[in-house]
């Protein structure tokens, strides 16, 4: 937070006592208070869209830090790099549905900011006064100062930090929709590094359905030696292709394959959404690259990919990670030149 305090008397020299305590406000809580009726959320942000201008400001000017996992999407800037009014609420609206702090959790980090009052420039007895007043009142959501408003004319909304660093990936989606009026976004990559939590990311943003490869893995009938051999056999590709990749854009009815029954589950339903993503392994096998418009691959560095699998899914299955899966995953990566038929690469450390 010190780090993050100091960015913002740089970035805003006018920035009050006020100003402060509503960040540690935004850091703790989030934006949930304003997004307790999603219509009415849309429709602020959408007039507060059409008022802004666009600025013509580089990307490393449009995401300001808050802490807590969060960040300050500036509208201007998002409108600049061409980002729809209905991406950035959904990327809030995730945000804001995600479980936040508590008062308690605001202690800490108010010792801190009266600690460094000098050096952020605060009166020590106004700041003292503000937060003795804030406290008593309950912590309530605040606005910003009036300077600070007239100085900087704040825009923005509280987004998760996944959508500073996955910004390309949703210029990419925006730009599909306005010249495609959908997208369907693929997801590949090495184990652990992230595939599904950004596959539900971009689906619960875009109210998209999610289609998960893990449903459609090999049962073990036909685990020959053969099928192993080849670059990508461990997923059922065939079925994968005639039930979901090439009906996407209609209505589809699947049954996904359980590794922990060893047989197919009940069966499930979509309709067709303006984005439909596609998450895991395999995804991007030759026989089914036709059907995206959007190819993601997400690479992990060693030890994050070990770390991430052993957090996940414990000590047992790591060893099959490495052992199995993973050499699997390699010659499928390596054979097929999946990753040089992404549109985007994002490094996972």
């Amino acid at each position: 937070m010190r780090e993050i305090f100091l960015q913002e008397r740089a970035a805003h020299p006018l920035a009050e006592a006020r100003d402060f305590l509503k960040l540690l406000y935004q850091s703790e809580f989030g934006g949930g208070h304003m997004a307790t009726d999603a219509e009415e959320s849309l429709g602020r942000l959408t007039a507060e869209w059409a008022s802004c201008q666009v600025a013509e400001i580089g990307p490393e000017d449009a995401f300001s830090p808050v802490g807590g996992g969060l960040v300050r999407l500036n509208l201007r800037p998002a409108m600049a790099l061409g980002l729809r009014p209905e991406t950035v609420h959904g990327l809030f609206t995730d945000a804001a549905n995600r479980p936040r702090g508590s008062a308690a959790g605001l202690e800490k980090p108010l010792v801190l900011l009266r600690s460094l009052a000098g050096e952020l420039g605060l009166d020590a007895g106004e700041l003292d006064g503000e937060i003795m007043e804030w406290r008593g009142a309950g912590f309530p959501a605040l606005g910003h100062s009036d300077a600070y408003r007239r100085a900087y004319r704040p825009a923005y909304r509280l987004v998760g930090e996944a959508a500073e660093r996955f910004l390309p990936l949703f210029q990419a989606i925006d730009a599909h929709i306005l010249s495609h009026g959908r997208a369907v976004v693929a997801i590949d990559g090495d184990s652990g590094s992230g595939k599904s939590t950004l596959g539900a990311l971009v689906a619960a943003v875009y109210g998209g359905n999610l289609y998960h490869m893990d449903d459609f893995f090999l049962p073990p009938e036909r685990k020959t030696p053969e099928r192993l051999a080849e670059p990508g056999g461990n997923v059922d590709w065939e079925r994968f292709k005639g039930e979901i990749a090439d009906r996407l854009g209609a209505p589809l009815r699947y049954r996904p394959y359980s590794c922990r029954a060893g047989s197919l589950g009940a069966e499930a339903r979509t309709s067709p959404t303006a984005v439909e993503v596609v998450e895991g392994v395999y995804s991007l096998h030759p026989a089914l690259r036709h059907a995206y418009g959007i190819k993601v691959f997400l690479a992990a560095a060693p030890e994050f990919q070990r770390r991430r699998i052993r957090e996940r899914s414990g000590e047992r299955m790591l060893s099959r990670f490495v052992n199995e899966w993973i050499p699997l995953e390699k010659l499928y990566f390596d054979r097929l030149d999946v990753r040089n038929c992404c549109d985007l690469v994002f490094e996972m450390s």
